[in-house]
């Protein structure tokens, strides 16, 4: 089959979904040796994909990168020169008009649920979900929350939903070279001893609750808050609360780091805190897992389907829970060494190999149903 995939996230910081197109191609790639991939962008790719010729990336421009017209009108002209079979995005859209059974990945479904956890323009994306779902001939969702969301708000799209769960990079795992941990904690100013919270600054990932957890029991434990990662939308006001927390010196703000470094900074804390609010996977939660870190994670939404029994859940609505989390964490030794085991144990389970599998199977489907 001669197959189409949108890589234009790849455009931005590698984080998220542009995190989970790359380690998909590159899985898929190993997985597959007889089709032949096209991967379209509006904007070249700013680092080397590592893929056999087999997979050609393709730039369209016409009528113009920017906004939705390359999408929505160069790309179905493009997709017809390249003979497509099939299509796939990633990230959730269809072009209205698609000239190939199309296959679409739904990571979650809050721009349509709770479009307040979300900027303007990613809420009014929300809003054309039931197009997109009634559009597709197959939806890859990220976790069975998700799909059982799908099939309770839109149950004539039930029977097109596949779960096929994300991998951890392997770059994620426990890191003990001396002079790399050094190198990092030196260069990003990293305490002794610290937790962590890992993920775009923004209202979804519940910060200021866990910013406020942190001030009613920093008298209590010893631990630093390490934050790490780049700033998303509407972080104002969490910037306003760090610059203003009782606690602020042991408040540390890295910024983005690359995912050569993350893992080294991941395996030094002590645990992972990741109380967001709503998730259609959580890949922070399994990298940590993957490094022996233990993680604090919400009870809402996929995370404790992707934690599994591997952590502590906490309520991420209630300050007073996440506190109680960090207490029974930071001071409990065994717990910590008790979920470090369990947690490399989950991590194991998920591999952008069985992923990749997964997704060639339901291109199969896809392709099936359609008489291609």
């Amino acid at each position: 089959m001669r197959i189409g995939i949108k890589i234009s996230p790849l455009t931005v910081l590698r984080t998220g979904i542009p995190n989970y197109i790359l380690n998909l191609l590159r899985s898929i790639a190993e997985k597959d040796s007889s089709n032949e991939y096209f991967l379209y962008t509006n904007r070249p790719i700013p680092f080397d994909l590592g893929l056999p010729e087999r997979f050609k990336t393709v730039v369209v421009r016409f009528p113009s990168p920017r906004l939705q017209l390359w999408y929505q009108v160069g790309l179905p002209i493009r997709m017809r020169r390249d003979r497509l079979d099939l299509f796939h995005d990633p990230v959730y859209p269809l072009p209205i008009g698609l000239p190939v059974p199309g296959v679409i990945t739904i990571h979650d479904l809050s721009a349509y649920t709770d479009p307040g956890v979300h900027s303007l323009r990613a809420s009014l994306a929300g809003k054309f979900y039931p197009r997109f779902l009634e559009k597709a001939r197959r939806i890859i969702t990220i976790s069975r929350f998700t799909g059982t969301e799908i099939a309770r708000l839109f149950p004539e799209a039930a029977d097109k939903v596949r779960v096929v769960y994300c991998g951890v990079n392997p770059g994620f795992r426990k890191v003990e070279n001396g002079e790399l941990l050094a190198g990092v904690k030196k260069k990003h100013g990293l305490p002794d001893r610290f937790f962590l919270f890992l993920g775009t600054m923004e209202p979804r990932k519940n910060l200021e609750r866990l910013l406020d957890a942190f001030e009613s029991v920093g008298d209590r434990i010893r631990h630093y808050m390490v934050i790490t990662g780049g700033r998303g939308w509407s972080y104002g006001g969490i910037l306003s609360k760090i610059e203003n927390h009782p606690f602020r010196e042991r408040i540390v703000l890295t910024g983005f780091v690359s995912n050569d470094e993350l893992p080294a900074l991941v395996s030094m804390a002590d645990f992972l805190v990741y109380p967001s609010i709503l998730e259609g996977f959580g890949l922070p939660i399994i990298e940590s897992m993957a490094c022996g870190t233990p993680v604090i994670t919400s009870s809402v939404s996929a995370m404790p389907e992707v934690a599994g029994d591997a952590a502590v859940l906490v309520d991420p609505f209630s300050v007073s829970s996440i506190a109680g989390g960090l207490i029974e964490m930071a001071e409990n030794e065994s717990l910590r060494n008790e979920l470090s085991a369990k947690g490399l144990e989950r991590a194991s389970l998920f591999t952008w190999n069985k992923a990749a599998e997964e997704t060639l199977e339901v291109y199969r489907e896809a392709a099936e149903e359609a008489g291609v």
